[in-house]
């Protein structure tokens, strides 16, 4: 189990004075229960773990209960007290009881001096299937995805570089030497990706071998987990869209007839939008905003971006590509360094759902586009994930133009450096500093 920077997180909800009750949200294996675990062991005497994907725990709450049976049930099954600030109670697959979910709001109206995690990884189809709803307004969410890549440093035992990285600003030159460490940590990061499972196989062994197995048995249990929440007729379409989606991250996609299929838009619409909610994929949809706040595009084309870039590395079959590797800017057209741009930028957001865009410009005025458009702190912040030279940023040059409160940004394989854009700012952020890209960006 890795330290994830989530824990921190955790540690400022339990010294909240109006704490709510928590439920952490993410995709399967993305770390949920171990976070909570980790943060369990280094804040609390005892931790009771109720699992509801375990036929034990799950026999216990298929009726409702009141929040004193539900106490009560709990002290006679785990045969332990349960003590405000010293027992920390952490029920895990919620979605498999709608009663628990239902019992969130009275441990915030009635006992809020206990402290009760909840984590689930089909909460929304579920919720959206069986006609039930979270208590508004007496839950908290945080979300967790992969691995970010300062993360991957620290499970790697790379503090020392890890706290340069963080240190990092412009106008600070970084060694030669520590540059290319970091890339050549980044580039394994982007091949193996940041399924915690999966980096502590890395980690242990070493051999890309090793972990391919694994790889395979995340997508089976995903392909499996339709079943959870699909009807029968839904299932090909969302199976289809799993086993697909990889083969098409960062890309732009449409519903109809996706991946070269029959299948129509509405029902392929359907098995994105669930896919979205489970957290296994995103779209990232187009915006032409000129200002905060941005507003997306619904009829545009979306960009596609998986889970994680491992999954598409493995799914592509390219893993072994990677071996060598000096320069991602181009690897395979570019569609990987976005990939793995987003999927670090998504992880940046904690406490709420994450609304990256890529940024068009209306069609009548002629084409230009920005990869990344997101809003962070009161400034639309424009990314670019490229190499070349600043002149051929034309698209970025526009975007800051159209956009008056804007910060711009080129993330690629060089140093950190401040740049100008004919007469604009921008930042050029080597890959391993994508993590801090918007504190960057913003600051800059």
């Amino acid at each position: 189990m890795f330290n994830r920077k989530v824990i921190k997180y955790l540690e400022e909800w339990h010294k909240k004075s109006n704490r709510k009750p928590l439920v952490l949200r993410g995709a399967r294996q993305v770390g949920k229960t171990s976070a909570a675990l980790i943060f369990g062991k280094k804040r609390f005497k005892d931790i009771i773990h109720l699992n509801l994907d375990k036929v034990e725990h799950l026999r216990l709450f298929r009726e409702p209960v009141s929040l004193n049976e539900f106490l009560t049930i709990i002290k006679a099954e785990f045969k332990k007290p349960i003590a405000p600030n010293e027992t920390l109670i952490f029920i895990d697959e919620i979605q498999n009881s709608p009663a628990l979910i239902k019992l969130l709001r009275f441990f915030y109206e009635e006992r809020s001096d206990l402290c009760v995690i909840a984590a689930g990884s089909l909460l929304e189809v579920k919720i959206e299937k069986e006609g039930f709803s979270f208590p508004v307004g007496r839950v908290e969410f945080c979300y967790i995805y992969p691995m970010d890549f300062f993360e991957y440093l620290e499970a790697k035992g790379e503090g020392e570089l890890l706290q340069i990285l963080k240190d990092a600003r412009t106008g600070k030159d970084m060694p030669d030497a520590l540059h290319q460490m970091a890339l050549k940590h980044f580039y394994e990061y982007a091949m193996i990706g940041g399924m915690p499972e999966i980096v502590g196989e890395y980690i242990k062994h070493g051999d890309v071998n090793s972990i391919k197995p694994l790889y395979s048995s995340l997508l089976t249990g995903y392909l499996d987990d339709v079943f959870k929440y699909a009807s029968h007729a839904e299932a090909k379409y969302l199976s289809y869209a799993i086993d697909a989606a990889p083969l098409f991250a960062g890309t732009h996609f449409t519903y109809d007839k996706f991946g070269g299929s029959n299948f129509r838009s509405r029902e392929m619409s359907r098995a994105f939008s669930l896919l979205e909610k489970v957290m296994l994929i995103s779209q990232i949809r187009a915006t032409v905003s000129k200002d905060i706040p941005l507003i997306p595009k619904e009829k545009r084309a979306k960009k596609l971006i998986y889970l994680d870039v491992g999954l598409v590395n493995h799914r592509m079959n390219i893993l072994s590509s990677y071996l060598g590797l000096t320069d991602l800017d181009a690897f395979y057209q570019g569609r990987i360094a976005e990939q793995i741009v987003a999927q670090n930028l998504y992880s940046l957001f904690i406490d709420s759902p994450a609304r990256i865009f890529y940024w068009s410009r209306d069609k009548k005025e002629g084409n230009a586009e920005v990869d990344f458009c997101l809003n962070f702190e009161g400034r639309a912040i424009g990314i670019e994930v490229k190499s070349g030279k600043t002149g051929r940023l034309k698209s970025l040059c526009i975007f800051a133009e159209q956009n008056k409160k804007s910060a711009l940004a080129r993330v690629y394989s060089g140093k950190l450096k401040k740049e100008k854009l004919n007469k604009f700012d921008m930042v050029s952020v080597p890959f391993y500093l994508v993590p801090n890209v918007l504190k960057i960006a913003a600051g800059a």
